[in-house]
């Protein structure tokens, strides 16, 4: 098949590369996905010099303009520039040892090492540190060497050197191979060696010693080599030819690099034809250059990594990667005229029918093409059905009325028995067994016989309604798919049509596949795939795990996996996993997608045509598509059973980018943190763009998150403690790496986060809790002495009323008493009786004033200032006016509203009652004159007379049992004294007497604040 797919592929790369951004696109050849990377990619040269994967997984290539790491999807280069110890950045060799540092080989001389993620300039022999390393590796006893571009070899660590072999000849063929055992042969100017005990052992190969020159070798996993001389691919061993795979496919070209491949295959890049692939099966040889997908035939240098993906450099082109796979894509030579392929047929013989969108039909027999249009019978080219019974008869359908047509004679001709009326055909299904044809078009199916033809089932919605796909169950049952009227059933006692109410997923049926065992498959244009079993409709939708929701095309393998052909590529699932979600007992369903990363030329398969896939004698599968047949060998398509490795690269704090450590955090984070970005890699190359991930911040996540394919996990502001990241991740064909990848880190805490602060609140919450409760215990206490002293205010305060109703109102009574009963000895006496019954009223009226004294100092209405003020001048009034002397009040015209209690006006007035008494019983007073004076906390009230005074220091000190028991002023001071106030006497005997009340008022303001108000 390379013959005939070299030329029609070229033209395809061209046409790709011109649609494509860049060179970053897989392409197939000869059963290997070829894929470019360049510059566009990441590449920091497209001059690729060499490659190693390093144990953690990573690939590591040298380009003269620094090193790059890859992770699959990103390069990370490491230069002169960001790197001093890269003092060149031209790399020419790679090489990792057991203990896991990497060295890499400059082109000026120079030996570099990196070892825990530092660069490290090592020392070579002296005179040999300016001659470029074109080899690097260990021998088995794990001592390092390092090959010079003239041939020395120098032992890095120890010192030595072993002298070149051609010295003092100029180099010119060298090469440098080193096997998996650490076995390391050399060629010099076409003389090979090989490096036993610190020495290099030419190797003596046998006559014709003439044609013996060596162009290339490669260590072998044995411990021999592969020499290639004498126009011989043969292997060395045990100083012997012990296999020969034939001579030179390249033939004279140069070689530039050998590689022994983990399955055996003999890799050889050559200058100018390419790479060339030689099988240890007896396969014939594979060659891949610029027509394959290489962008450049010079071959630079080789490496397998651990999934069996070989990395090329390609001259001054970039890096490909190949690896084996289970598809191709089949062209014709002209390209099918530049149109599309709609449908295709297999014959018995293996040979394939193909049917064009305006080029007629293709056949494709081994290494033939033959085309039949116009000139072979179509009178429409366009042909969207094409069919090869058992028989080996060919019958093609076009958009045209009187179809089908059959080939008979190198023509296609109308048999009898089609309608020459009969509108255009798009399926075409021949029955097993009999010359009969299924033949759906626009009206509806029908089956064509040698006879004639017979309706089988008209199109349920009319002429619109397309006929789009034909099975044939086991059971002679036949199924038919419309574009919009759904499925129908046709047995020999009759037609069934399903439809969405009867549980079909959808009315548009596009392609159906019957199975052995009755069950039907249904491929929709909207709703995904719909199992039919038992009778039963079951629905599977993209939700389930489906590539699309339009379903192209169905077909089976012999491994046990269906191949579903949609809109976003082909997809391989399992038989057995789709039951199982059609039942019930799966979510979801394990797959594979194929789609432009495995070199699919498109992922847009169109459906509604019965022949737009088949399956050929040999197993393989093929897919009609707009740019051509993609076929896949399921027997070829390979499980990765690696999974990868996975590293967390980096992570970002807010905007800032840190290597992310091995394992922890040295530092913790800042508390005030707003975004944490982790950046991780499944480090997987078959297909990096399928690897996917799932991570969980074990502190936070309390499940796996699922991210797909994406490389980032981000967080914001999370709360101060410690966490660990974890991540973990699937190759291409859903391998999960089961052991995470790990980094642990801490928050810090704002400083009210802390523990010394919360225990600094804690102490002063427990502080505060005791000192509210220290207070509200002494707020309880002091209620409860305050309901205490009210209560003894109250008790006093009713024993104070008791006393005084017992004497002035018991005293009055009593002498009321007293008259009333000398009453009857004088009431026959007039003169008599007159002052006694005189007495009796005064008595009265005086008991009936103390009685309304009592009751105005306990009422509380009037605990007032104004109150006070108001009944005192009242009484002065009357009091004085009764013994006709004058009395003159000096009152503020606005008093405050300040609260004076009941005890305080109780005292001050039986104070000043006493004072008013004195001033007309003992003062002889004719004028009485009250001024009221506000002050701080209080106010003063002065009693002032003209009478005649006297001396306070000549008055007697007289015991008194009681206020008012005859002595005055001492009960006036003792009254004031009660109340917190105090009473001031001023008296001359001839200068009258002036009495001044003190009384505070609490909760009355000062001076000030009553100004201020």
């Amino acid at each position: 098949m390379k013959t005939l797919l070299r030329a029609p592929l070229l033209l395809l790369l061209l046409f790709w590369s011109s649609a494509v951004t860049g060179w970053a696109e897989t392409f197939l050849a000869d059963g290997y996905a070829v894929r470019v990377w360049q510059t566009e990619d990441g590449l920091p040269q497209n001059l690729v010099t060499s490659a190693t994967q390093t144990q953690e997984g990573y690939l590591w290539f040298g380009t003269h303009s620094g090193l790059a790491r890859f992770d699959g999807k990103r390069f990370r280069v490491f230069d002169s520039a960001n790197t001093p110890a890269l003092r060149d950045r031209r790399i020419s060799a790679l090489f990792e040892d057991a203990a896991g540092t990497l060295w890499i080989g400059h082109e000026a001389g120079g030996v570099t090492r990196l070892t825990d993620g530092s660069f490290q300039i090592a020392t070579l022999p002296s005179g040999a540190d300016n001659e470029k390393i074109i080899g690097l590796g260990s021998d088995p006893q794990q001592r390092l060497w390092a090959m010079h571009e003239y041939g020395a070899l120098s032992a890095l660590g120890h010192g030595e050197q072993i002298p070149s072999l051609i010295a003092p000849e100029k180099p010119g063929n060298m090469a440098w191979s080193r096997g998996p055992n650490g076995h390391i042969w050399v060629v010099e100017n076409g003389a090979a060696a090989r490096l036993i005990d610190d020495a290099l052992i030419p190797v003596n190969l046998p006559t014709p010693q003439a044609a013996n020159y060596v162009f290339g070798l490669a260590a072998t996993a044995d411990g021999g080599a592969w020499i290639l001389c004498d126009n011989r691919v043969r292997k060395w061993r045990d100083d012997r030819w012990v296999e020969d795979r034939g001579p030179f496919p390249w033939g004279d070209d140069s070689l530039a690099t050998c590689l022994e491949l983990s399955d055996g295959t003999l890799a050889v890049g050559t200058l100018n034809s390419g790479l060339h692939l030689i099988y240890a099966d007896g396969r014939p040889p594979v060659h891949l250059d610029r027509t394959d997908g290489l962008p450049q035939n010079w071959v630079r240098f080789l490496h397998e990594d651990r999934e069996g993906t070989l990395w090329v450099g390609i001259g001054s082109a970039g890096l490909v990667s190949i690896h084996p796979t289970g598809f191709a894509v089949l062209n014709a030579p002209d390209q099918w005229q530049g149109c599309s392929v709609l449908s295709v047929a297999a014959s018995p013989d293996g040979s394939l029918w193909i049917g064009t969108d305006g080029a007629g039909v293709y056949h494709y027999s081994g290494d033939t093409w033959q085309r039949y249009a116009a000139d072979a019978g179509l009178n429409n080219v366009y042909i969207p059905a094409v069919a090869a019974s058992a028989t080996g008869e060919i019958w093609a359908g076009n958009f045209w009325w009187g179809g089908p047509y059959r080939l008979e004679g190198g023509q296609f001709e109308r048999p009898p028995s089609v309608d020459e009326t009969s509108s255009p055909v798009l399926a075409l299904l021949p029955v097993p067994g009999t010359p009969d044809l299924l033949v759906g078009n626009r009206e509806g199916l029908l089956r064509l016989s040698p006879t004639g033809s017979t309706w089988l089932v008209k199109s349920p919605l009319g002429a619109s309604d397309d006929v789009s796909a034909v099975a044939l169950a086991p059971d002679g049952t036949i199924w038919c798919g419309f574009t919009q009227g759904g499925l129908v059933r046709i047995t020999p006692t009759g037609t069934t049509v399903f439809d969405r109410d009867n549980g079909l997923g959808s009315n548009a049926v596009h392609s159906l596949l019957a199975e052995p065992d009755g069950t039907l498959w249904i491929g929709t244009a909207d709703h995904g795939l719909t199992r039919y079993r038992d009778g039963r409709f079951d629905l599977i939708t993209p939700e389930a795990g489906l590539a699309d929701k339009a379903i192209s095309a169905i077909l089976a393998d012999a491994q046990g996996y269906l191949w579903l052909a949609t809109h976003r590529g082909i997809q391989r699932v399992a038989r057995a996993d789709l039951h199982r979600c059609a039942d019930g007992e799966l979510s979801t369903f394990p797959s594979q997608i194929y789609d432009r990363s495995d070199g699919l030329p498109i992922v847009e398969f169109l459906g509604g045509r019965q022949g737009s896939a088949c399956t050929t004698p040999d197993g393989r599968l093929w897919f009609a598509n707009s740019r051509g047949l993609v076929c896949v060998d399921p027997a070829k398509v390979r499980t990765n059973p690696l999974p990868p490795p996975v590293v967390i690269e980096s992570f970002d704090v807010d905007g800032r980018t840190l290597d992310a450590p091995a394992d922890e955090l040295p530092t913790a984070l800042p508390p005030d943190h707003q975004r944490l970005e982790f950046r991780f890699a499944g480090l997987s190359y078959v297909s990096p763009d399928k690897v996917q991930f799932r991570y969980r911040l074990e502190g936070l996540d309390k499940s796996w998150v699922e991210v797909g394919t994406d490389r980032t996990a981000s967080y914001s502001q999370l709360p101060a403690g410690s966490y660990q990241f974890h991540v973990i991740a699937s190759n291409n064909d859903g391998l999960w790496n089961t052991t995470p990848a790990t980094v642990s880190f801490t928050v810090a805490p704002f400083f009210w986060q802390t523990w010394w602060f919360l225990g600094g609140c804690t102490l002063l919450m427990l502080s505060a809790v005791a000192f509210a409760v220290r207070t509200l215990t002494r707020r309880r206490l002091r209620h409860r002495l305050e309901l205490l002293e009210q209560r003894h205010a109250l008790e006093l305060e009713r024993a104070r009323i008791a006393r005084d109703i017992h004497d002035d109102v018991g005293t009055s009574l009593t002498r009321i008493s007293m008259l009333s009963q000398s009453a009857p000895a004088v009431m026959r006496d007039p003169e008599r009786a007159g002052p006694l019954l005189a007495r009796i009223q005064q008595t009265a009226t005086d008991m009936t004033r103390a009685l309304d004294e009592i009751v105005w100092a306990v009422d509380p209405r009037h605990d007032t200032l104004d109150s006070l003020v108001s009944y005192m001048g009242k009484f002065a009034e009357d009091f004085l006016r009764a013994a006709e002397v004058r009395c003159r009040l000096d009152l503020p015209f606005e008093l405050p509203a300040w609260d004076v209690p009941s005890d305080h006006r109780h005292h001050l007035f039986l104070a000043f009652k006493e004072a008013l008494n004195n001033a007309l019983r003992h003062g002889g007073a004719s004028v009485v004159q009250l001024h009221l004076r506000l002050q701080p906390r209080g106010f003063e009230l002065v009693v002032q007379d003209n009478g005649g005074g006297f001396d306070p220091a000549a008055l007697p000190e007289r015991p008194s049992d009681r206020p008012g028991g005859g002595n005055g002023l001492r009960n006036m001071r003792q009254r004031l004294e009660r109340i917190g106030g105090r009473c001031e006497v001023r008296s001359a005997p001839g200068d009258g007497t002036t009495v001044t009340f003190v009384v505070p008022v609490p909760g009355a303001p000062s001076t000030a604040a009553r100004s201020q108000a």
